[in-house]
Parts: structure tokens; C-alpha cells; sequence
């Protein structure tokens, strides 16, 4: 993510960890996130499982050397929180994460629980693996009026453990070990988020039967938001080794007004715009990121910030792409000061190239009225999974994707203006992995069987990697703008607006086609759509919210979302608008 200021800095690691952004800020910055997941096929030696342990082992190793601590001479750590913060259920709520922590030695518990209900004009049924649950934004699955369970609207339920230990005691003032393991869940089920798992629960099924399902980079692992340990100065900056957010996941959920919701903006409820084109590059699994604050030159009492980030390691390491890398520049500038207007500008630009991205892909069966035999006149739907392979072999769509983001709001008395732009551009893979591999949710993507025997080709027809879909490149700008206004100090009303065009790149003609769906109970139903998700298309949404905070740890929120497909990007839809209204309670510990 971009390099913020301090402050900024924090208010982005309690935007991921369930912290009120508006509690003093106490903590150091996140720094560099360590990868936990386990990566696809063998491991070799130092691999993840290493890194992994080796997370765990500092953790420990810090808590022990609080221990020691508390017989050397240090600085004086922070007040122990109030008694009264625990006297009841009420105290309690009514104070924030940094108020009273859940805490011992350097490490402290935390959490979020979103739950809530929403309705959809067009909807797909309830999939309690997939990590959104429903799907509030457009798409191929969505059909029909629903009433759904809704959780995480506001934002992803998560519970973590954060470490931040003084390294005075060994002669190293101002420095501090951190840490995170987070991981998102289902808070109706209990369930790990676990995207992929959600797509293989609806391989092969007829479009008409599925159930909410995508692919992101949250796919089961125990540590699916985050798993790093680093080091933090708030001169010389943070750096941190593990999983991570990217640059420009954190600066979306910075810079979109609506805070990366799932149930309100689309830019949390897909990752492929932080992935510039495909949700698995979102987040990478073995990386490290650094940032700091530059506090010179100063200009118009601004705060300079710069921030990078490289991936090493694979597939095998539990990661959606083969390399990553992502630099950022930004400020904050105090503009108009003595006026009515005056305020802080935040700006910040992140470029990005990422190699051998993975989009994975799930078979579509079909319904048809049986016309012969004993059955004739009903129903049947088959599997579209090819022969010899089953539900949990999956495609994959590789793409080498570049990136620029510019983000910006204006802060300026009860009122926060948002804006964003960004540019991608998506080509043809490095490499083409004709042989297979594995995801990052441990899924079977099977080698492409080639053979110049007829009757070897009739068995086995399916190219399982696709890395030719990208041979005239796609290039796919999208922005949004939002303004939030602080009513009371409890009470928000946002609303934002999003818009994403992709360009032509079909290497065939577009035109209009028709496509009739058979649904199980034998009605038919026909849609008018272009001849392919290559064409030129757009889509677009907009949302409106209102966050109610009656106590510290808790938000009423309600609010809607209309979101809108055309042109190719409306490709196999059975819909083209969904709207969803929804309604939560969100709870932070």
C-alpha cells in the first residue's frame, strides 16, 4: 500500500484489525505482513512452513522477553487499561479497542462480528464458504428476488492477535518488533473465508443453480487477511515479512468512502480493482513492504510518505501470481488554514506489475426438457465437468497485469470528499504452465493433455490453463467519487458512486446474441447479450449508507447499493441489475 504518515499509518492497520480509527493513536504502523499459507504442491526446505514458524516462534519470543523486561530498566510502557472499562457489558462497549485492549505482555487480542440481512432484485442463494455469503454486486449468478442472511456488509468479520514489543531493553530505543495473524470468517458459520471452496461447491452446476460463488484471494487459509512480523521506527519506518496487503488494497480501503465494504461498494466486494484486473493479486503471501515518512522537504506543512513492495516465491508459496512488485508516493497537505475551508489533503499514487496472475474458473453445466424415453417432458440438468476429472479441478486464466492508482480526499470540518482513478492493463502471461498447478486454495488445476492422436484429443479437449486470452491486450480504467458527512459525532451518512470501462479486445466481431436458460422446474427464459466477455463493456454502481454508532464498539448501519453490467462485461448474465439494500450490526473487541 501506499506509505502513509503515521497517523495515516494507523488508520489504515485498525481499518484491517477492528480498531475505532477515531481512539488515540497508541500503536506503531503496520509493517511488513509474513505469510502463514501454506503454498501449493511440495515445500521446500526454509519455505512457508519456515516462515510460518518462524512468525510463531518471534511472538513468542516476544511475550517471553516482556517477562524478562519487567527486571531491566525501560521506558514506561502504556497505562494498564481503566477498571471501569470492564465493570459491565456497557463500560465495555462504550469504549474503544485502544481504551480497553484485550491484552497480555505485547500481544493483544482483537476482533470484529458483522452480521445482518439484505434483499436482492436479483440475487444468488446463500453459499456459506464464499466470504461475502451473497453476492450485493452484479453478477453471472445473480437471478430472482431473494432474502438473505447478509454478513459482513460493513466490513470482513476477523479475529487476530498483534504484537508490539519494545526493543529498548537491548540497547535499541525507538525500535519495535510487530506482528499480526489475522483471519476473516463467516460469523453465521464459523466457516474460514474460503472463496475457492465456494467455487468448487457449484462446479459443474447450471448457472441457474448456483449459489454466490467467486474467486479473491481469501480462500481457507488460517491466516487469510494477514500473517507478518517486522520491525518499526518511526524515523527510519516500518518493514514486514510475510502476508500482506498489497499498496493499493490498503489505499482503497483508505481512500473508498465507503471503507472497502462487501454490501456497499464494489470495490470491496471484488479485489480484482486492487489486483488492477484479477481479485488474487489483492493480497501476496510471501512479500516484503516497506514505508516511512520523508519529513523533508516541508511544503505547506505537508507530510511526505513513500512505500514499496516485492514478492518473492510462487505458486508453491501459497500466492495467486508469480511476482509482484508495487511502489507509492504520497502526502498530507494542510490547505487553507485560517479559513472556513480549510483542511488536510491526502494524496497518494501507487504503480504495479504483477507476473503470471491467476483468475481461477469453475465449469457451467445446463437444464434442457427431456425429449425422449421414459422421463420425456422433464427436466434434466447435467454436469459441465469434463470426463475423467471432478468438482475440485479448476481452471485458471493467466495474465501479466500493470497498474497505476491515484487516490485523493479532503478533509475538512464534519465533512470527507473521496476521489480515485486508476488504469490497468492486462496481456498475456510470462509463462504458460501447460503442465498444472496448484491454487492458492490447494485446488487442482490439471496439465493440458496434448496429442496428435484424434482419439486422444476426443477424451481429453480441455486446455485447463488459458494464457493466450489476453494476446490483444485489455486495458480496463475505472474511478469513483464519495463524500461521508459526520451528522454527530455518532452518526454518518455517506454516498458514493463507482465506474469501471473495459475496452475491446476481442479478436472477433461483436455482436448482439441470444441465450435461453432452462431452469430446473422447466421454465425457459431468453437474454439478449454481446457474443463475448472480450468486447467492450462497463459497469457501475452506486451506494448510499447510514452508520449509526450508539457506543464505541458498536454500529446500526443500513444502506443500498445499485449495480449495473453492459456491453461484453454483461457476458453469460442472466441480469443486469441488482439492487441491494442491507441492513447490520457490527461489534469490535
Amino acid at each position: 500500500m501506499f506509505l502513509f504518515s503515521y497517523g495515516r499509518a494507523l488508520e489504515l492497520i485498525e481499518s484491517h484489525t477492528g480498531e475505532d480509527a477515531t481512539a488515540p493513536k497508541a500503536r506503531l504502523p503496520e509493517g511488513l505482513e509474513f505469510s502463514t499459507r501454506a503454498g501449493v504442491g511440495s515445500v521446500p526446505p526454509g519455505g512457508v512452513f519456515m516462515t510460518k514458524l518462524g512468525v510463531g516462534l518471534a511472538i513468542a519470543i516476544a511475550s517471553v522477553g516482556a517477562a524478562r523486561a519487567a527486571d531491566l530498566p525501560t521506558t514506561k510502557g502504556p497505562a494498564p487499561a481503566p477498571a471501569t472499562c470492564f465493570a459491565s457489558v456497557w463500560t465495555w462497549l462504550n469504549s474503544t479497542a485502544a481504551d480497553c485492549p484485550l491484552s497480555w505482555g505485547p500481544l493483544t487480542v482483537y476482533g470484529t462480528v458483522d452480521v445482518g440481512v439484505g434483499y436482492n432484485t436479483n440475487g444468488a442463494a446463500y453459499t456459506a464458504a464464499w466470504n461475502n455469503g451473497v453476492d450485493s454486486f452484479m453478477t453471472k449468478n445473480n437471478k430472482g428476488v431473494k432474502w438473505l442472511f447478509t454478513p459482513n456488509g460493513l466490513s470482513q468479520s476477523v479475529v487476530g492477535i498483534k504484537m508490539s514489543q519494545s526493543l529498548a531493553p537491548l540497547g535499541l530505543a525507538g525500535w519495535s518488533l510487530i506482528g499480526t495473524v489475522e483471519t476473516g470468517f463467516n460469523p453465521y458459520y464459523g466457516y474460514l473465508a474460503d472463496a475457492q471452496r465456494s467455487q468448487v461447491q457449484n462446479n459443474g452446476k447450471a448457472l441457474t443453480l448456483q449459489g454466490a460463488n467467486n474467486d479473491s484471494s481469501r480462500t481457507g487459509q488460517w491466516d487469510n487477511s494477514q500473517g507478518f512480523i517486522g520491525i518499526s521506527n518511526k524515523t527510519y519506518g516500518t518493514l514486514t515479512v510475510g502476508r500482506v496487503n498489497t499498496l493499493s488494497l490498503d489505499a482503497i480501503n483508505s481512500y473508498d468512502p465507503m471503507g472497502g465494504s462487501y454490501a456497499f461498494s464494489p470495490l470491496g466486494f471484488s479485489g480484482s480493482f486492487a489486483g488492477f484486473g484479477d481479485t488474487e493479486a489483492a493480497r501476496a503471501n510471501s512479500a516484503v513492504k516497506y514505508r516511512a515518512d520523508i519529513p523533508y522537504p516541508s511544503f505547506y506543512g505537508a507530510n511526505f510518505r513513500v512505500a514499496g513492495l516485492v514478492q518473492w516465491g510462487g505458486y508453491d508459496q501459497g500466492n495467486g501470481m508469480n511476482g509482484l512488485y508495487q511502489g507509492q508516493v504520497g502526502a498530507d497537505f494542510n490547505v487553507f488554514n485560517g479559513s472556513p475551508f480549510g483542511g488536510v489533503l491526502s494524496m497518494d499514487a501507487i504503480g504495479s506489475w504483477a507476473k503470471d496472475v491467476v483468475n481461477v474458473g469453475t465449469f457451467t453445466g445446463s437444464c434442457a426438457t427431456l425429449t425422449k424415453g421414459p422421463f420425456a417432458g422433464q427436466t434434466g440438468c447435467t454436469s459441465g465437468i469434463p470426463m475423467f476429472y471432478n468438482n475440485t479441478d479448476v481452471t485458471a486464466t493467466l495474465s501479466n497485469n500493470t497498474g497505476f492508482l491515484f487516490t485523493a480526499k479532503y478533509k475538512v470540518q464534519a465533512l470527507t470528499v473521496y476521489g480515485g482513478y486508476a488504469w490497468l492493463r492486462q496481456t498475456d502471461p510470462s509463462d504458460d504452465f501447460l503442465n498444472g498447478f496448484q491454487t492458492i486454495g490447494g485446488w487442482n488445476v490439471p496439465a493440458t493433455i496434448k496429442s496428435t492422436n484424434p482419439a486422444i484429443q476426443k477424451l481429453f479437449p480441455t486446455a485447463w490453463t488459458n494464457f493466450t486470452n489476453f494476446n490483444i491486450p485489455r486495458i480496463a480504467p475505472y474511478f469513483w467519487v464519495g463524500a461521508k458527512y459526520a451528522i454527530t459525532p455518532q452518526l454518518d451518512v455517506t454516498g458514493a458512486y463507482y465506474y469501471l470501462q473495459q475496452s475491446d479486445f476481442s479478436p472477433t466481431a461483436c455482436v448482439g446474441a441470444n441465450t435461453t436458460f432452462v431452469e430446473p422446474n422447466g421454465s425457459k427464459f431468453t437474454v439478449s447479450r454481446i457474443n463475448s466477455n472480450r468486447c467492450a463493456g462497463t459497469e457501475d454502481a452506486i451506494s448510499v449508507l447510514i452508520d449509526w454508532r450508539p457506543v464505541k464498539r458498536v454500529d446500526l448501519y443500513a444502506g443500498m447499493m445499485i449495480s449495473n453490467v453492459y456491453g461484453g462485461l454483461a457476458n453469460g448474465f442472466q441480469a443486469q441489475q441488482n439492487i441491494a439494500p442491507t441492513a447490520g450490526l457490527r461489534v469490535k473487541f
